[in-house]
């Protein structure tokens, strides 16, 4: 795997065209998204994620899907489109008001209330804009800044406001119960407030059966932005929203939140995912535009986990040629680092008080570096050690042999991570001797590769006793003297 940052792709009606997802796969696609704010029964999200996992296994690839949730994203309710002048007064209608002509619905209007006089209503991410006014007959009045044409279903964002909807919504239940009819990988909360939002997601995933699924926040509130340590630290994982969070905050500050928040999730050992517009203009082109392919390399530059493609690939009229290009950027990217300065990051972020486990996969980076691994391999339950080497960003790659599919699935959105079957263990063998067979059985490595091995449990049914280990690959994927 050249690659060391991941893609994600969003599937829709342009990746249902038999053999599209194949392509996408072989073009490099790692996690399939499965975007619930656009899914309106049950049997198509269900059949997509079917297809996801037949195309993976007949490939013989590792591919995670990400279940993003709806969460309360405000959408206007018209049933037709309709100008908006400047300086025209419209209402929108409270929970429980029957809409009348000239109204605006909105989805969740019980955070109509929350608006004061002043506060800016933003439709179609920004590019209408009203000021509130006061609620009067069930209805409160806005006047109209910016006008145009306000189309059907365009999202309403209110960046002044401190909405009441609830953390996990009922559209998000709904999601949830349907995800737990099938197997994903990963769970995203959208518009998430504050750390406690992964209290209430786990408590409403375990509700429907789904106990251990890890869970992502996406950062796209200015108050998520002010408590984004806090958020990482109570997420398994964390996406920089990049649509709502530039309609909610001025645009000129996302490029430096960006890095704070991906810094910060690095520095935590967490999965991160940079999102929205990054090859917008490869929905009706099948070349990216010159500012595309720097945003997506800056990404990769800042240390990203992952990168994300929406409509590109969901709706878009070039989905494999998307993905392919996002494979493409992101390589030449990592190909630059190496020859800069012969790893990705720096590895300086271990933090005072981390466990002896943490300190031994620093080392265990150096010592790849130090010894010109092919390499590092690392047998896994949970898939943590492997986050941990990821967390320093090795030049060598990390190769993560785990027993059971979900874990596989799950590492697949981790920078770097190569993750293989681990086959049952022979009598005799210890388990950083059947790691090293393993990657060898999946093509990760080959005969006379040097390879490092970090295990946290080297024998099986023993105690935690952290190993590191220099190897040879030798036939078979043996271990030899290096």
């Amino acid at each position: 795997m050249a690659r060391r940052a991941k893609i994600v792709a969003t599937l829709g009606p342009a990746t249902d065209a038999p053999g599209v997802l194949e392509r996408l796969i072989q073009a490099g696609l790692d996690v399939a998204r499965i975007n619930f704010s656009h899914v309106d029964d049950e049997a198509t999200p269900l059949r997509r994620i079917a297809q996801v996992h037949e195309t993976a296994a007949k490939l013989g690839r590792v591919v995670a899907v990400l279940a993003d949730l709806p969460g309360p994203k405000l959408r206007v309710r018209i049933t037709a489109r309709r100008m908006l002048v400047v300086g025209e007064t419209v209402t929108f209608p409270l929970r429980g008001v029957e809409p009348r002509d000239g109204d605006i619905p909105i989805t969740d209007p019980e955070v109509l209330p929350d608006l004061l006089p002043g506060h800016r209503m933003l439709l179609d991410d920004g590019k209408l804009q009203l000021r509130a006014g006061s609620v009067s007959g069930g209805r409160l009045s806005a006047v109209v800044t910016v006008g145009g044409e306000l189309k059907e279903n365009k999202g309403l964002n209110l960046p002044d406001t401190q909405v009441s909807i609830p953390a996990v919504t009922d559209r998000d239940r709904v999601a949830l119960g349907i995800c737990a009819k099938t197997q994903i990988d990963w769970l995203a909360m959208s518009f998430v407030r504050g750390p406690t939002s992964a209290d209430y997601l786990r408590d409403a995933a375990a509700a429907v059966g789904l106990m251990r699924v890890p869970i992502i926040a996406k950062i796209e509130r200015p108050e998520a932005v002010s408590k984004a340590r806090e958020i990482i630290d109570a997420f398994d994982g964390v996406m920089v929203a990049r649509g709502d969070l530039g309609v909610e905050l001025p645009f000129e500050k996302l490029p430096p939140i960006q890095k704070q928040i991906i810094a910060a999730a690095r520095l935590a050992g967490k999965p991160v995912i940079t999102a929205t517009e990054m090859l917008e203009s490869m929905i009706k082109s099948p070349r990216p535009t010159r500012a595309e392919v720097s945003d997506v390399a800056n990404a990769i530059f800042d240390g990203t986990d992952a990168v994300m493609l929406s409509a590109e690939t969901s709706v878009g009229d070039y989905p494999y040629e998307a993905v392919r290009s996002m494979a493409g950027i992101a390589e030449e990217a990592e190909n630059s680092m190496r020859l800069t300065g012969g790893s990705f990051q720096s590895t300086n972020v271990l933090r005072p008080g981390e466990s002896i486990e943490d300190s031994l996969a620093l080392a265990a980076c150096h010592l790849s570096a130090e010894v010109a691994a092919a390499a590092i391999i690392t047998p896994t339950l949970s898939g943590r050690t492997a986050r941990m080497l990821a967390r320093y960003r090795p030049a060598a790659r990390i190769v993560a042999p785990a027993p059971h599919p979900a874990v596989l699935q799950r590492m697949a959105i981790v920078w770097g991570v190569q993750p293989v079957p681990m086959m049952p263990l022979k009598p005799g063998d210890g388990r950083m001797t059947a790691a090293v067979r393993d990657a060898f059985a999946a093509g990760a490595v080959k005969v006379g590769d040097r390879v490092v091995v970090l295990a946290g449990h080297p024998i099986e049914g023993e105690p935690r006793m952290p190993t590191l280990r220099v190897v040879k690959v030798g036939e078979a994927g043996a271990s030899l003297e290096p």
